[in-house]
């Protein structure tokens, strides 16, 4: 069972599951439509903490993208990158 909160976990595998890593292209858009599926605000709050404090393993990550990490520093640095396309940040993560 993943700690990872939901819709976090739902989003990390709707958008960057490493069998549809496209969809990631489409997160921002989407992140802007009144009718998006997910609660966006709640999303980015739970991306941030989990940047600032990782609140789950490196293995739950795993388990819901299927991507491989060798620490739990690639993985804020991954979360980061989502971060960065997610909100379409230019400079490297910061905390908006």
């Amino acid at each position: 069972m993943s700690n990872i909160p939901e819709p976090l976990k739902s989003i990390l595998n709707d958008y960057c599951h490493v069998e549809w890593a496209e969809e990631m292209n489409e997160l921002p858009n989407d992140l802007l439509k009144d009718d998006w599926a997910y609660d966006a605000s709640l999303f980015k709050s739970q991306l941030r903490d989990a940047i600032n404090n990782i609140n789950f393993s490196v293995e739950d990550y795993e388990s819901v993208t299927g991507e491989d990490f060798d620490s739990e520093e690639d993985l804020i640095e991954r979360l980061k990158d989502i971060w960065n396309i997610a909100f379409q940040v230019e400079d490297p993560y910061r905390v908006v």
